[in-house]
């Protein structure tokens, strides 16, 4: 009687593992924030130091960051961030900003001297938002332009945009994001030009 009960109780355990083992594990598709870097063929003769971009604490996450309502944030299951929006906003950056000027580290570390800004950015928000039955894309910078030689800060501002999205897919997003990132990246290198 107590072998049956045993057999009995393994069995359903192995049933149980196999049932779990064969439950689908859902795809998750990975998003990139990319802006198309422009060739320039008028390179300005300043060296620029990036900071790693900063953020609050699910803007350093690869999860998607989602408000379906007011006061409520939640993340997409099957959809995420290729890395960390922190990271792929520095990339950005340095890939951007080294088309256009003579000299990009990314190297905190090995600011010297030769250096003429350093630039400083956090991701205050960057959502997909629901209010008033109307989905949009939702991002906040902070940005701050260091001269190297001074250590003063010289350009201290926000960028700040808000796009009405045609529907509440990842992908119309993600486009909607990857636009504004490049207004942004477009705003950046004319406010270091203005500092020459």
């Amino acid at each position: 009687m107590n072998n049956t009960i045993l057999l009995l109780k393994i069995l359903l355990l192995t049933l149980f593992i196999a049932g779990c083992s064969s439950l689908p594990i859902p795809n998750v598709t990975k998003y990139s924030l990319d802006t198309p870097v422009t060739k320039n063929n008028n390179i300005e003769q300043m060296n620029i130091a990036v900071q790693r971009v900063r953020g609050r604490h699910q803007y350093d996450k690869k999860s998607l960051s989602i408000s379906p309502e007011p006061h409520v944030m939640d993340t997409y299951q099957t959809a995420q961030w290729a890395e960390s929006p922190c990271s792929m906003l520095t990339d950005n950056i340095i890939a951007y900003l080294s088309e256009k000027f003579s000299y990009v580290t990314s190297m905190p570390n090995n600011y010297n001297n030769e250096l003429d800004y350093i630039i400083s950015v956090y991701i205050d928000e960057l959502n997909q938002i629901k209010r008033d039955g109307k989905w949009f894309a939702v991002i906040s910078l902070h940005y701050e332009i260091i001269s190297s030689k001074t250590r003063k800060t010289v350009k201290n501002n926000w960028f700040r945009k808000k796009v009405g999205l045609s529907d509440s897919s990842v992908q119309t997003y993600v486009d909607a994001q990857n636009k504004s990132v490049d207004k942004f990246l477009q705003l950046l290198t004319s406010e270091i030009l203005k500092q020459k």
